[in-house]
């Protein structure tokens, strides 16, 4: 039964008497299905991992960039715009920050991709291959794009998706301000 045959049922059953007026209340609350939970357990990893992305940098960049594997060997490609420019994380002028994300951040892939993809295995789902993660600073805005197991392009190299992507940001971050609380573009 939908949400509105159960509210207008109760309402029903309201005006008959048969049930309190407080009951109403109940039917305006959802509950979540084990996909919208899988689901919310990914959004909640990739805001961690945005947030530790940016953290890793002191908060300095403008943009951060991530292309996750949750293939056989799990791993993060992460990318920032500063100062106008696109760079590898590995470009960072700052050894501490590139320290920071080779140590702290980079070996935590491998536990991100069983427990994102177990949850979605478990709700019988196909997991995720690639995902691929935008943040914006000025914005606080944040997007995400996923390649699930089950799609055409889940035969794309890693490298092929970051080489392309990489290159479609390149351009993109010319024209399109850094407040525009818009995603930029994804690839595939």
């Amino acid at each position: 039964m939908g949400f509105f045959n159960r509210f207008f049922k109760k309402i029903e059953d309201v005006n008959k008497g048969e049930v309190a007026v407080s009951e109403l209340e109940s039917e305006f609350y959802l509950e979540d299905t084990p996909l919208d939970e899988a689901n919310n357990f990914w959004v909640d990893i990739a805001q961690n991992l945005i947030v530790n992305a940016v953290k890793a940098t002191d908060n300095t960049v403008e943009r951060a960039f991530i292309l996750i594997d949750m293939g056989e060997q799990p791993s993060f490609n992460i990318f920032y715009q500063i100062d106008g420019r696109l760079m590898m994380w590995n470009e960072l002028e700052d050894p501490n920050m590139t320290e920071k994300i080779q140590n702290e951040l980079l070996p935590q892939a491998s536990n991100v991709a069983v427990a994102v993809n177990d949850k979605f295995t478990q709700v019988n789902h196909p997991g995720i291959s690639f995902a691929e993660l935008q943040f914006e600073w000025a914005t606080g805005a944040w997007f995400s794009h996923i390649i699930w197991a089950d799609d055409d392009n889940v035969t794309l190299g890693k490298e092929e998706i970051l080489r392309k992507w990489f290159t479609i940001i390149s351009e993109e971050i010319k024209t399109i301000p850094l407040d525009s609380d818009s995603k930029l573009s994804w690839y595939p």
